[in-house]
């Protein structure tokens, strides 16, 4: 028992270091006015319909806004999301500040803070 406390006590600075690593590591790096800690372009309050450029711009998949403008997205929200022509969604997202390895000139690089799927109901008057 004396040696299993002993090695206990060898592993704590590893312990505390990589609790302390990880937390920094996943701290977020922006804080917005109210000084309150929110990732970049988390708020999902954009309508966005997900559309497919190959046939007129060769871009692919996009993402068509109710302002009729396109923005193509990035980042691990939109591959996770698994998207599919007609998906009607909400999005955060922010434009990306670095637009020269954009090829497609549909709209500009966005980086996805969140992506959520809606589901609208309709009710059919008889």
């Amino acid at each position: 028992m004396k040696n299993l406390f002993a090695r206990g006590l060898h592993a704590l600075p590893f312990t505390v270091l990589s609790l302390s690593a990880s937390l920094l590591l996943s701290g977020c790096w922006e804080k917005d006015k109210e000084g309150s800690c929110s990732p970049k372009g988390g708020t999902c309050n954009t309508a966005a319909v997900v559309v497919d450029l190959s046939k007129t711009t060769g871009c692919g998949l996009a993402l068509h806004l109710a302002d009729s403008t396109y923005v193509i997205p990035t980042g691990a929200n939109w591959v996770n999301f698994l998207p599919k022509a007609g998906q009607k969604v909400t999005i955060g997202y922010t434009v990306k500040s670095n637009q020269t390895s954009n090829t497609c000139a549909a709209g500009k690089l966005v980086e996805l803070g969140c992506i959520t799927l809606t589901t609208t109901t309709t009710t059919g008057a008889n």
